[in-house]
């Protein structure tokens, strides 16, 4: 019961992950990144040590989609996961379990990977894809995903075991750009609507992005993140 993007901006450098689910705190178990390499999503049937065994797979010189197979070979439940991942570079692997709940499946776009399970239909992984390609390449990664994920839930979004319309109690989003120190990383636990609680999270924290990278590699000029802050408000 979660519908993922996956995308990235060849211009920028950029690379990233929306996702959104009936699940709680999914950006606690799903979602996984390695800077200027790799951005992967293990749901369904969530694992993070899937993840956590790809991402180590990559850092010891294992490239990307073979680290991915390479972990679904080991796990003794794959029928029941979904994972996808995209390198910085445009590949692509995906692995939809046989016991994923239905709908569950994938769409590819230009430069991006939708994938689900206990999804209305095959049209919102499709409906993900198209407006992640359809908006303005001026847009940045960070707006098309979060599109994406609207476009998901506007297009019919999960359906639990019974039929009926399942809401996205949790959401988060993940976006590092080349030559970065460390990715925009928001997400929203505990929701009613997850999706638009997670873009005033995003909004509120990209205002402060550029100041905590300046922070991590040269705070002495910096002032207080209070004052900071003020001056955003006022200005």
């Amino acid at each position: 019961m979660t519908f993922t993007i996956l995308g990235r901006d060849p211009e920028t450098g950029s690379i990233g992950i929306g996702i959104a689910t009936y699940s709680l705190a999914v950006g606690a178990t799903c979602p996984f990144m390695l800077p200027d390499s790799s951005v992967l999503t293990s749901q369904a049937a969530a694992n993070p040590k899937i993840g956590e065994t790809i991402i180590t797979l990559i850092r010891n010189d294992c490239k990307p989609v073979e680290a991915m197979e390479q972990a679904v070979r080991h796990d003794p439940y794959p029928e029941y996961r979904q994972i996808a991942l995209l390198t910085s570079t445009g590949e692509t692997s995906v692995h939809s379990g046989s016991r994923t709940r239905p709908f569950s499946g994938y769409s590819e776009g230009k430069d991006c990977i939708a994938v689900g399970n206990f999804l209305k239909s095959e049209q919102v992984l499709e409906a993900m894809t198209n407006e992640f390609n359809g908006l303005h390449t001026e847009a940045s990664l960070i707006d098309r995903l979060i599109a994406a994920l609207n476009a998901g839930k506007h297009a019919g979004g999960q359906e639990g075991s019974n039929g009926k319309r399942l809401a996205e109690r949790s959401a988060c989003l993940m976006v590092h750009t080349s030559g970065e120190q460390f990715p925009v990383s928001t997400r929203v636990d505990f929701s009613g609507d997850a999706i638009p609680e997670l873009q005033k999270a995003v909004n509120a924290y990209q205002t402060m992005h550029k100041f905590y990278l300046t922070r991590a590699t040269n705070p002495a000029d910096l002032p207080p993140q209070d004052q900071f802050s003020g001056n955003l408000g006022s200005s």
